[in-house]
């Protein structure tokens, strides 16, 4: 069996209905040949799909990286001094010149920057996941969006928990077990039944203590 690597770095040449030239060739040669099964050529697409998720954790670390020299050049690009914990503050000249190159609305790349900050800052398991190719953007994303907004020990074990099952669901499936994790972990604890219980006895406790015969008073 022949490395993946090699199936996924080939280039022009190789890809099926184009030759060196860019000519038509028949439909049996480039990648149809190059196969010697069909696990072979589905695990050479699993490993393209395993890049992608490290360029998309690759394109968080440099945006972040990005936003925080424009937060500290607050003079260059006219905007405020912005912590590297905060989203807050960002350059409008960065936001738009994201948005033209990366051909998205601006709200969009804001979103991304923002997403960016928190993969570095408060999800590095996350990150390293996604830099790894065991979850998909779009896991990452989901778990992000379900942990924002709870405490650090709540965020801590349901990204745990997410990063479990990221590795075996869509994230579509995700998101539903995300949602009632996340719900669980919002709703108020009931008090226990036990110190009502002994409040009760104590009070009894004490009416009987009180009482010149030994009876409960009332």
């Amino acid at each position: 069996m022949r490395s993946n690597k090699v199936l996924v770095t080939r280039g022009p040449a190789d890809v099926p209905g184009q030759s060196a030239r860019g000519a038509a060739v028949p439909r049996e040669s480039g990648f149809a040949k190059g196969f010697a099964d069909l696990t072979e050529a589905v695990d050479a697409v699993a490993a393209v799909d395993a890049l992608l998720s490290s360029l998309a954790a690759s394109r968080a670390v440099l945006m972040e990286s990005v936003r925080e020299w424009v937060a500290d050049q607050p003079e260059l690009f006219d905007a405020p001094e912005a912590d590297a914990e905060e989203p807050t503050g960002l350059a409008p000249e960065l936001v738009e010149r994201l948005a033209r190159v990366l051909r998205m609305p601006e709200s969009s790349a804001v979103a991304l920057i923002e997403e960016s900050r928190a993969l570095v800052h408060e999800h590095p398991r996350t990150l390293a996941a996604l830099r790894g190719g065991h979850i998909t953007h779009a896991h990452a994303q989901t778990i992000l969006g379900y942990t924002d907004g709870l405490g650090r020990s709540n965020r801590v074990a349901l990204e745990t928990r997410l990063l479990k099952r990221a590795r075996s669901t869509t994230p579509g499936e995700l998101s539903l077990v995300a949602r009632v994790e996340r719900e669980r972990r919002l709703r108020p604890e009931r008090p226990t039944a036990a110190p009502v219980v002994r409040q009760a006895a104590a009070a009894r406790r004490q009416r009987l203590s009180a009482s010149p015969t030994g009876r409960p008073t009332r």
